[in-house]
């Protein structure tokens, strides 16, 4: 970007893009022939040239007619130009070859170059003053093969080439992109013993830098025995070009010991070399020498030091550059602009832009900026400001402005736009291609981002890396495994180069649809892995249920010396929490701190999260407490955190405390939010934070929060009103709805609604084994076992079988795991007599086993039976048994916990003295001294 900044600013000034070299030999031939034409004024020149001419006896020198011609070539003056060229007609002197060489000369400067050919070919005689000004004019003027044509027919001639006509061919050579011609002159020029002059040797470096060979470049620049600053800097550009920068540090540093002193392209290339490596201090010392040189104050210079900044991480050191700066031009105002929308800090970009507008007129790349500010911002309002404005004043807008304009429309959600402005682009390239597809697939519109992907293929534009891992990733994201075959089958057929980047995407793409066994076997074929391939093999097998194996693969990814980032942290995190690993989360979270990245806010979040779904809520929040910065996703986590826990009061609160302190809740704030007042009973509060979703804060109601306010009515007993709100959704109800009002059938007993919406669930998901499970124990609560033998004879008929229920415990970091009635642990006969003694001690306190929790038609005893050894007792008792005194319990269970097993627990809180936390398939219960953190309203 900053190059293209420099190269705007170069046209401004008047120069035209070239080397170094060139635009020095061409400065000092301007300058010559103002300073020889009357003092380089050329109307005054053409004043006198007219009064001697009117003068009868006043003769005017040819020579005169020549400097005046230089002087109108030197300013572009053609109308002037063709003046004097009529006069010397007239007076017939055009047949002086000095006279035709400057007319020849000023035509082709001039831009008419048939006319300057047109008079070379009516010369009588030639000099290879006349060769080199025709070979140049072609030059000048793009055409490089009719200069070398030109060169050739020259020396068949017989007229033999100096160093100016050297010079000029090397730029043609240069410009055609011919190296063969471009040695064969370089062997005439040692031939001709010009092998030393130094202007020569700088323009031999630049042909061969033009024609992409590095190698003949530095040969040349390594057998120079004397070097200039113009020499030195377009060696260092050429390796800065090469993007090895390394080398072109070292350059500057030897041209520095020599003595050498930098101008502002020579401080230009290194600052750029600099920012490629994100060499900071070094760009800290350049910027030292351009302070002692006094080049600081150079606007290129300068604008190149904010570039340099920026890039490298420093923001502050590129601001306090800009804001001290005396002449600020577009450029500069670009750059810095430019870099704060790089380093994230977009509205500090639109705020200065907004400042330069108030006496500085933006360029198309300061749009492009703007509007990629725009794009991270999602400011959909500013970014319609910019594109109407860059239509009022005018601006055409170039091909890489529609591209930003189509990608800020759809990153907006604005896709309507977005098609409009692609539609509306009179050329289109890839990126334009990629940004629209990128679009469609962003507002889920598969089939219209893979027939835009079809068309483009069909028209001819191939997809780069950028178009096709752009595309792999989103169908990753809606699981749209059959299209992402297609696009994969395609790279095979075409036999697409691939990257990693690109490896990465299709990995990524079959682990998130899915189909973990061709993601693990692309795995194997990677012939190169980063830490980006590891995290996305990690982030699949946990997704697909392989929690353990995602562990084995952060080892694997260390003991192959690769570092963990941010992301695999965070990753690793959520598989630690998915299976409830607290004593390894607290060893990652140690490991963590020493890397240093405790303080990032993403693996602040993972961490956060962790621990509230591991059952230590006091460590999650600790973890928020200490957070130096939180974005929206932490308030999530902690709000969600302590609803879960039932502190919905709490969880309320600190909604209400994200608010005031500015950040603006989304979507999944509100599912917590809602999910807190529907465990507390809060009816009409919840019901005005439903409501104000939309009409406060411009957010759309999903059917999950239709969930939570069903699960709000159903608790509090307001069925038919939960019922009616799920027949007046704006959107087709699915089974987990119907399974919420299911779930409160069963709380409040209602037999005839709960059949109803069972049957609803059935409908759409006829193997889904809890709704018949639910219907099942609402009739065995009601004492209707023939319909209970009904339902399991449902169940046995259609091949459903139920998912058994079992509870695991962490004891020295081993997973226990048991069911009810399980005898197969080696300690069985310690934890049923610990159980017995329980049980004794709980009945002494009150605790009455409650025998509707057993859905089977049994006795008062044999109930009593399987309820003192579900599941959940058993881990209890293995836990309390396992660890020391005063230790808090954590109990984890993949169904909802029974209302028995529930009050038991509270019994045995109070009795062992300890904090139990039990997760079940809906929340947390943290109890404690006989109560329960939900209330007994669960």
């Amino acid at each position: 970007m900053m190059q293209l900044f420099v190269k705007h600013h170069v046209k401004m000034m008047g120069f035209i893009t070239r080397t170094a070299t060139s635009a020095r030999l061409e400065q000092h031939h301007r300058q010559k022939s103002r300073e020889d034409c009357c003092g380089g004024d050329l109307k005054e020149a053409l004043h006198i040239l007219k009064n001697s001419q009117n003068q009868p006896g006043i003769w005017v020198e040819p020579t005169k007619y020549g400097r005046i011609l230089q002087s109108c070539a030197s300013v572009d003056a053609l109308e002037e130009g063709q003046q004097v060229h009529a006069n010397i007609i007239k007076y017939g002197f055009e047949e002086d070859m000095f006279v035709s060489n400057n007319i020849a000369n000023m035509y082709a400067k001039c831009k008419q170059i048939d006319d300057a050919r047109q008079v070379f070919d009516k010369m009588l005689e030639r000099d290879v003053v006349s060769w080199t000004a025709m070979i140049g004019g072609y030059v000048q003027n793009g055409n490089g093969d009719e200069a070398l044509k030109l060169y050739f027919q020259m020396k068949q001639e017989g007229v033999m080439p100096n160093q100016f006509t050297f010079a000029t061919v090397m730029r043609a050579c240069g410009v055609q992109e011919v190296i063969d011609q471009g040695k064969i002159l370089h062997t005439q020029i040692t031939k001709s013993g010009f092998e030393s002059n130094v202007v020569l040797c700088s323009n031999l470096i630049d042909m061969y830098i033009r024609c992409g060979s590095l190698e003949d470049a530095r040969q040349v620049f390594d057998k120079m025995p004397d070097r200039d600053v113009v020499t030195w800097t377009a060696m260092i550009g050429c390796y800065n070009q090469d993007t090895d920068n390394k080398e072109a540090l070292n350059l500057f540093s030897r041209m520095q010991e020599g003595g050498i002193q930098p101008n502002e392209f020579t401080l230009s290339s290194v600052l750029r070399a600099c920012t490629g490596i994100q060499a900071l201090q070094y760009g800290q010392q350049v910027h030292a020498i351009a302070i002692e040189s006094g080049l600081e104050w150079n606007v290129v210079v300068r604008s190149v030091l904010v570039d340099m900044y920026t890039k490298c991480g420093s923001v502050l050191d590129a601001s306090k550059i800009f804001d001290v700066s005396p002449k600020i031009d577009v450029v500069l105002w670009t750059t810095m602009i430019a870099g704060y929308v790089q380093t994230g800090h977009g509205e500090e970009g639109l705020k200065l832009f907004r400042k330069m507008r108030q006496g500085m007129d933006p360029n198309l790349i300061t749009f492009a900026s703007v509007l990629r500010a725009c794009c991270s911002l999602t400011s959909l309002e500013r970014g319609v400001q910019m594109h109407a404005h860059i239509i009022k004043i005018g601006i055409e807008i170039d091909i890489s402005i529609g591209n930003l304009l189509v990608d800020m429309y759809a990153k907006c959600a604005c896709l309507k736009d977005a098609i409009c402005s692609f539609n509306g682009m009179p050329r289109k390239d890839v990126v334009s291609w990629t940004s629209m597809i990128a679009g469609f697939v962003q507002h889920e519109q598969l089939e219209e981002a893979v027939q835009l992907f079809h068309e483009m293929l069909w028209i001819g534009i191939m997809p780069n890396v950028v178009t096709l891992t752009s595309l792999l990733r989103a169908l990753a994201n809606l699981g749209a495994l059959k299209v992402g075959k297609q696009v994969h089958a395609h790279l095979i057929r075409t036999e697409f180069e691939m990257s990693i980047a690109l490896e990465n995407a299709l990995v990524d793409m079959y682990a998130k649809c899915g189909n973990l066994e061709y993601a693990n076997i692309l795995f194997g074929k990677m012939l190169e892995k980063d830490v980006i391939t590891w995290t996305i093999m990690i982030l699949g097998n946990s997704q697909n249920g392989h929690g353990e194996e995602a562990l084995k693969l952060f080892t694997q990814m260390q003991q192959v010396g690769l570092m963990p980032d941010k992301f695999s942290f965070a990753t690793v995190l959520s598989v630690c929490a998915s299976l409830a690993l607290l004593q390894a989360s607290k060893q990652l979270h140690s490991y963590i701190i020493k890397a240093g990245f405790e303080l990032d806010v993403s693996v602040g979040n993972a961490l956060l999260d962790m621990y509230a779904k591991c059952g230590s809520l006091e460590d999650a929040t600790a973890v928020f407490d200490k957070m130096l910065e939180r974005n929206v996703v932490t308030w999530n986590a902690m709000i969600a955190g302590l609803a879960h826990y039932g502190y919905s009061n709490e969880a309320l609160g600190l909604f209400q405390q994200m608010q005031e302190i500015g950040t603006k809740p989304d979507h999944i704030t509100f599912i917590g939010v809602l999910y807190s007042c529907s465990h507390v009973g809060l009816v009409d509060q919840g019901y005005r934070y439903f409501e104000s979703m939309y009409c406060y804060h411009g957010i759309i109601q999903s059917l999950d929060h239709y969930v939570c306010m069903v699960d709000l009515l159903g608790r509090a007993g307001n069925l038919d009103q939960a019922n009616d709100l799920i027949n007046a959704m704006p959107f087709q109800p699915n089974a987990l709805v119907y399974k919420t009002l299911l779930s409160a059938c069963r709380i409040h007993g209602n037999i005839e609604l709960g059949k109803h919406v069972a049957e609803c669930i059935i409908k759409l998901e006829s193997e889904d084994t809890a709704s018949y499970v639910l219907l099942s124990n609402i009739y065995a609560e009601a004492g209707r076992w023939d319909y209970v033998a009904a339902v399991r004879k449902m169940m046995k008929d259609r091949g459903v079988t139920k998912k058994p229920g079992h509870s695991w415990i962490e004891v020295r970091n081993k997973m226990h795991v048991f069911v009810a009635g399980d005898r197969s642990h080696p300690q069985t006969d310690q934890i049923y007599a610990k159980v017995q003694c329980l049980t004794m001690q709980m009945k002494e306190l009150g605790y009455v086993p409650n025998a509707n929790s057993v859905s089977h038609d049994l006795d008062q005893e044999q109930k009593e039976h399987i309820l003192c050894h579900h599941s959940e007792k058993l881990a209890i008792a293995f836990g309390l048994i396992n660890t020391p005194s005063g230790t808090t319990i954590r109990i984890f269970k993949n169904l909802r916990v029974c209302d028995d097993c529930h009050t038991a627990t509270k019994f045995l809180s109070k009795i062992v003295q300890r904090q139990i936390v039990v997760r079940d398939a809906n929340r947390f219960h943290l109890f404690k001294e006989g109560l329960c953190s939900c209330a007994d309203y669960w």
